[in-house]
């Protein structure tokens, strides 16, 4: 199968089926020597970053509703439309003849010669000219768009997206206190022990595959020795072992989370990195512990996902206009069990890898916040809120919820 014919199937999973980018693509190209899995990359994540963009061009281009084409059809084009974008005019004569290739090669011959066509009509007479649009330059929902921009303003909803949008500058790494970076890591402005290096590191105890936005929610924690401390939504455990590390390994940490596959998996995680919490399988709006104990509890709360978009550009057009709101009445829930857990003179640190009012400051505003302190980003409503063009990273809000003596 060509690489164009590989893409295409990864990004049919990806859009008909689903499946989510930083998962399915290192599976379904481990098989691909370092070149080939590069350009497959390259071509399903570009394809998903411009996604209205390639899908308006298609769809002007053949005068049809994506609908109406075979879905193999559809995600040829859509990584042929991505990689014609890209502007490199080499690789327009490849472009056209491996996509019929490709066709062929998922079994839809008779669609070779249509898909030759709508191509050749792209590379001769240009692409269409399309209508200004800000939702569709930052490919995302115009409801997205609107309540980004209801809740941060005009200027600042377009830095935050066009940040989200561009490409992930590097593999964000959290490095153990006691442990040197690798060579050629570069360090994450103002976040203690975060990195960003080229490509996923070897397996080692001593690093974490984090982005540095996570790395900044544990270091809020500053889990201290003896302490007990519950990671309330724990999996998939890369903030749970950088609170052990902070502790120096003698805290009393219990790992909680309500899905048994996702624990199972952070457990086998954690053993690879030595890290021994107390393990636990619970709703975290019901939470089976007495009032009062904890020191500290961190809730990363489940949420919309879409501070994330450099690493799963996929989401922005999955979500759902209600999405947000929906998923507030669970972190008020939680945090509100958070808040009964903790002892006095304790504290939550709440967190969220999104931007919406409604999942931040608005959940933690019933509640004695403030911003967490030695980290960079910009304060907003009681928290820190993290961003690509803000500090490097993906985007999150972090609050401290402190309960008096």
């Amino acid at each position: 199968m060509n690489t164009r014919a590989t893409a295409a199937a990864i990004l049919l999973r990806i859009r008909e089926h689903g499946a989510y980018s930083n998962v399915l693509l290192p599976r379904a190209t481990r098989e691909l020597s370092d070149r080939n899995r590069s350009f497959v990359y390259r071509l399903v994540i570009d394809s998903l970053r411009q996604q209205r963009t390639v899908d308006d061009l298609i769809e002007a281009t053949t005068s049809r509703p994506l609908s109406e084409l075979d879905p193999e059809v559809a995600a040829v084009l859509q990584i042929a439309v991505a990689e014609l974008l890209s502007e490199e005019p080499d690789a327009v004569y490849a472009t056209v003849n491996e996509s019929v290739e490709a066709v062929r090669q998922l079994g839809l011959g008779r669609a070779a010669g249509m898909v030759n066509g709508v191509l050749r009509r792209m590379t001769r007479a240009g692409l269409p000219e399309l209508p200004a649009d800000r939702a569709r330059t930052y490919s995302v929902p115009e409801w997205v768009l609107g309540q980004i921009t209801q809740d941060h303003g005009r200027v600042f909803a377009g830095e935050l997206l066009a940040g989200l949008r561009a490409p992930a500058p590097g593999v964000g790494i959290r490095v153990a206190r006691s442990s040197a970076a690798p060579e050629g890591a570069v360090a994450i402005d103002g976040i203690e022990g975060a990195f960003r290096v080229g490509r996923a590191p070897e397996p080692s105890p001593d690093v974490v595959v984090m982005d540095g936005a996570s790395v900044a929610v544990a270091q809020a924690v500053a889990a201290q020795p003896k302490e007990h401390i519950l990671d309330m939504a724990a999996a998939p455990g890369g903030k749970t072992i950088a609170m052990w590390d902070d502790a120096g390994g003698i805290a009393s940490v219990v790992a909680m989370d309500s899905h048994l596959r996702r624990l199972l998996s952070a457990r086998r995680r954690l053993d690879d990195h030595a890290v021994n919490p107390a393990w636990i399988v619970a709703d975290g709006t019901r939470a089976p512990f007495a009032d009062e104990s904890f020191d500290a509890v961190l809730l990363d709360a489940p949420c919309t996902g879409l501070g994330t978009l450099r690493r799963r550009p996929e989401i922005a057009m999955r979500l759902k206009a209600k999405a947000a709101a929906s998923l507030a009445e669970t972190q008020r829930a939680m945090l509100g069990e958070a808040w009964r857990l903790i002892r006095a003179g304790g504290r939550i640190i709440y967190s969220v890898c999104t931007v919406f009012a409604a999942e931040t400051i608005d959940v933690v505003a019933p509640y004695p916040r403030s911003a967490p302190s030695e980290l960079p980003g910009l304060e907003w409503g009681g928290g820190l809120l993290l961003a690509p063009h803000l500090t490097d990273t993906d985007g999150m809000f972090i609050s401290v919820i402190r309960k008096g003596h």
